[in-house]
């Protein structure tokens, strides 16, 4: 090999090589950043819980309250999902803890893969709030962790889309949280349907209050 050729070798291995840690390095800046976004939002939640009139814990509960636990955050667990419009959204009537139902609208489903499992969310709107909040979904949800490292009742997750129509979707569980009724009887909360567990464990997000 004539001798600027091995130059020129060389000088396309080592612009590979500064590409490839560039990337990581801005990938890991991703990360850092990520986790320091979620961090942030569960040190806010738990000021809210602690301090506010309008947490949901008893004024006995605040007293002695150090503050919710979670799974660490992975971004693993931040999903692209398929969402699939209903085609012509139908009622539903889930059940609430207290034995009530509570009507909501079926509007789609959500398709993602984790882990080598294919998986499936179904996803709402509560029918009252459907007229001002169009853009909202909610998945209740219960996995393999529920009524062991998380609450039995099981979890729920919100999404914001501007776009309902068929697309791309983020399912985020870091952020999936517990019902009220996870830390106070008084209230009423929707129980994830059937068709809404995850036949595998979502480490992520909150974990049970007790």
């Amino acid at each position: 090999m004539k001798r600027g050729q091995h130059f020129a070798n060389l000088l396309v291995l080592l612009i590979i090589v500064s590409f490839i840690c560039a990337c990581s390095k801005t990938n890991r800046l991703a990360v850092l950043k990520y986790k320091k976004e979620i961090t942030k939002g569960r040190i806010d939640k738990d000021r809210f819980f602690g301090e506010s009139p309008n947490s949901p814990l008893l004024p006995v509960q605040r007293l002695n309250f150090k503050g919710l636990k979670y799974f660490k955050p992975d971004m693993n667990y931040r999903l692209k999902a398929k969402f699939t419009p209903q085609s012509s959204p139908q009622s539903f009537k889930i059940q609430t803890s207290s034995g009530r139902e509570r009507l909501y609208i079926v509007k789609g489903r959500l398709d993602f893969n984790y882990a080598g499992h294919k998986l499936t969310l179904t996803a709402y709107q509560e029918k009252d709030r459907a007229a001002s909040h169009p853009n909202e979904l909610f998945m209740p949800f219960t996995d393999l962790t529920s009524g062991k490292q998380s609450y039995g009742g099981g979890r729920y997750l919100e999404v914001t889309t501007p776009n309902l129509h068929s697309g791309e979707v983020v399912l985020d569980f870091n952020l999936a949280f517990n019902p009220y009724c996870a830390y106070n009887h008084n209230f009423s909360c929707p129980i994830p349907p059937r068709g809404n567990h995850l036949d595998l464990a979502v480490y992520a997000g909150e974990k049970k209050f007790h």
